[in-house]
């Protein structure tokens, strides 16, 4: 049995490496972990069946290495040389990002933040010296780097989804309106725009966000419209949604995408 070996309380460098290897390598894919006193030289005594990450003194010890690489760095670039890293665009492209973040958090690059007792880095390790401790930071560790790689992806798609958005001018000032599953309100708040329409065509829903202006004109018109569809006016009134994944039983809008965009040029 295959068996991947890091230091008692492993960083998030080091359960990042022991992630990647479960996740791409399908020799690791049930491999053990164990947890042994930070050493440099462990690695040396190793048999063919264990992996050291973050400790021994081995290829993926970053201890040896100075500061411009971090174990799952090594793991990563191991792992694309052995063409085990997945070749789809997002999914690359969002691994890469997850690795440059993880490799400014442990050669201490990145950038300082008041809510760092509220970091990945921070709540994973508990800093108790015992296997068990260990092997708990491991699992929520993995279980959040994969749901960070979800969101990365998805961001990747947003941009993509992005590209063919219909930019329109209304009331509120430079508005926008894009079909996708992905584009939400955290990522229109990157783009310069006044009011922008997301249609998601999966469940259907939609979606107006204008973060500095009164959306109070578009409820009104589009309940006028579709008077049975669950139209709902934030209390901040800078939303009006009908439907989410977050209410399926919602009764979706019958407007289509074209419509409800002419909805924001006829409210003046």
């Amino acid at each position: 049995m295959k068996t991947l070996i890091t230091h008692i309380n492993p960083h998030l460098d080091d359960i990042a490496a022991i992630w990647l290897f479960k996740k791409y390598h399908p020799d690791f894919k049930d491999a053990g972990v164990e947890f042994i006193s930070a050493s440099r030289e462990a690695a040396s005594e190793a048999s063919p069946d264990q992996v050291f990450v973050g400790t021994g003194g081995g290829q993926f010890d970053e201890h040896k290495e100075g500061l411009k690489t971090s174990a799952g760095s090594l793991v990563f670039e191991y792992l694309k040389e052995q063409g085990l890293i997945p070749v789809d665009p997002l999914t690359k492209k969002a691994l890469e990002k997850l690795m440059e973040w993880n490799n400014l958090v442990d050669t201490g690059q990145a950038p300082n933040s008041e809510f760092d007792a509220f970091s990945v880095q921070s709540f994973i390790r508990s800093k108790d010296n015992s296997s068990e401790s260990s092997t708990k930071s491991v699992e929520l560790g993995s279980e959040i780097l994969d749901r960070i790689l979800k969101v990365l992806i998805k961001k990747e798609q947003s941009i993509l989804d992005w590209s063919k958005r219909v930019e329109f001018e209304s009331k509120f000032g430079k508005s926008f309106a894009v079909s996708s599953e992905t584009v939400d309100r955290e990522f229109c708040r990157e783009q310069e725009g006044k009011l922008f329409l997301m249609y998601d065509p999966k469940y259907p829903s939609v979606q107006y966000f204008g973060p500095e202006v009164d959306l109070e004109p578009i409820y009104q018109k589009v309940k006028e419209l579709d008077s049975e569809a669950s139209w709902f006016l934030h209390q901040s009134h800078h939303m009006v949604i009908c439907g989410s994944s977050s209410a399926p039983d919602s009764k979706p809008t019958k407007l289509s995408f074209e419509e409800l965009i002419d909805v924001v040029t006829s409210v003046w």
